[in-house]
């Protein structure tokens, strides 16, 4: 195997001390904080917010290019909310099994998911629409009920898996 030793990094978790400069068979390994790993922003302190603030940046990135699908009135609500789910809540929610989340985290969440929603059906902050009821007329769940629904799928393939396996026997813990 070859380790590419620009690439590799050394990050400390939690609290403690600060790592010092590390070296590897005469290699220097970078010590950092946090770091972007396939496509999750990981932090040292352990919580999820950096990344879900970054996530919710790509998607308001997304939302906003495809803008000409929102406003196209030849498209359905249903046809509308599955391109949201598709192109949109996925990348909002990528990694989400491994997040930290915080109540304001959730809260956070579920005001970025309400605002998309009313911008596919073109509801304005100004018409005083209530959030139930912009629910109610686009079908779409809670993120918070995604996110239990994908946590519990990944706890029940670990729970199946061969009790030789490290992360079913961590489950045991």
């Amino acid at each position: 195997m070859h380790i590419s030793w620009p690439k590799t990094k050394v990050q400390n978790l939690g609290t403690g001390q600060p790592l010092s400069d590390v070296s590897v068979d005469a290699h220097h390994v970078e010590c950092v904080d946090n770091f972007t790993y396939l496509g999750r922003f990981q932090s040292s302190d352990g919580y999820s917010r950096p990344d879900i603030r970054r996530r919710i940046a790509l998607v308001a990135s997304v939302m906003s290019s495809l803008s000409n699908i929102w406003r196209d009135q030849r498209l359905s609500l249903s046809t509308k909310t599955r391109i949201y789910q598709t192109l949109v809540v996925s990348v909002l929610l990528y990694a989400l099994e491994t997040w930290t989340l915080l109540a304001a985290d959730v809260k956070t969440l579920e005001a970025f998911h309400m605002k998309c929603q009313r911008q596919i059906i073109r509801i304005r902050w100004q018409d005083h629409v209530r959030n139930d009821e912009v629910a109610a007329h686009t079908s779409l769940r809670p993120v918070m009920e995604s996110i239990r629904r994908r946590r519990e799928a990944i706890f029940g393939h670990v729970a199946r898996m061969s009790p030789n396996i490290p992360a079913h026997q961590a489950l045991r813990l």
